[in-house]
């Protein structure tokens, strides 16, 4: 890390923040941010993540945290730590203990402990080329999830990957429905199953969708159950299995909507049309 010119402001660089505010007041952490995520995964240390162990009020300008707020950012950590341990409320004896404890801390103590307290609490702000990233990350995720579930209710065919990024792409600049504008902002920490209902409720706005799931009955004549077994597993799912007397193979299985048609071209291609298939049922998901 350094300066920048007559500015005197530190440069970051490949670095970020974490910030929590607290008391009235902003602490900010230097991090490494990439780290930061596997913290949050449970992969990596607060040590790993912080860069400086220390707490700044700005850290660009280079302005620390005072030894007074420090003690009490420390304080109020060890006092949730303890509660979470204990699971109940602390008694005011309790709370005055470790009050007595963060007071004999020395400096460097109270610093460490209260940048991890800030790892731990506080907002990690991202840098734009890793925030763009993540946000990408979750869009193909999110794709991904749709062609393999969603159909047009109309067709009963899937959508291609283009058709589904386009309309998520219209509603991430805001696609406007008559005299309604619809707009989803993607979280780029958030697991990408938090953010699936809102998205797939915001398409459905401009995008005629459904996700299901086909139950089907399939019958494969003997020459050709060992291959056709590994093509329904990489599909989808066995519900009952039956092996019948000439050594063909009855199953009911479960595809995801959005995979069923290559799914019985495969199985067609492989049989050359010699199986039997029928649609049980469709089990709607959203």
């Amino acid at each position: 890390m350094a300066f920048r010119g007559e500015r005197k402001k530190l440069d970051l660089g490949k670095y970020s923040l974490v910030v929590l505010e607290s008391f009235g007041k902003k602490f900010e952490v230097i991090v490494e941010p990439r780290t930061v995520l596997r913290f949050y995964k449970g992969e990596a240390k607060p040590e790993d993540a912080i860069v400086l162990m220390d707490v700044f009020f700005d850290a660009q300008k280079g302005e620390r945290a005072s030894i007074g707020d420090l003690r009490k950012l420390v304080l109020r950590g060890a006092i949730e730590e303890q509660r979470e341990r204990l699971g109940r409320t602390l008694t005011q004896e309790e709370v005055r203990e470790l009050s007595e404890q963060v007071n004999k801390l020395d400096e460097d103590k109270l610093r460490e402990f209260a940048a991890k307290y800030i790892l731990k609490k506080g907002e990690l702000k991202l840098p734009k080329d890793l925030r763009d990233e993540l946000l990408e990350k979750k869009t193909r995720q999110i794709i991904a999830y749709l062609q393999k579930y969603a159909i047009n209710p109309a067709t009963k065919a899937p959508y291609p990957s283009q058709k589904i990024r386009e309309a998520i792409e219209s509603l991430f600049a805001g696609q406007r429905i008559g005299e309604k504008k619809i707009r989803i902002l993607l979280d780029p920490l958030k697991d990408v199953n938090e953010e699936l209902p809102a998205v797939i409720e915001a398409l459905k706005a401009i995008l005629p969708i459904r996700l299901e799931i086909i139950v089907a009955k399939i019958r494969i004549p003997p020459q050709y159950t060992g291959v056709a077994y590994g093509k329904v597993e990489k599909f989808g799912e066995i519900r009952e299995s039956n092996w019948l007397d000439d050594g063909s193979w009855e199953a009911i299985i479960q595809v995801p909507g959005g995979q069923f048609l290559q799914f019985h071209k495969e199985l067609t291609d492989l049989t050359h049309g010699n199986m039997k298939l029928e649609i049980l049922k469709r089990e709607v998901i959203s």
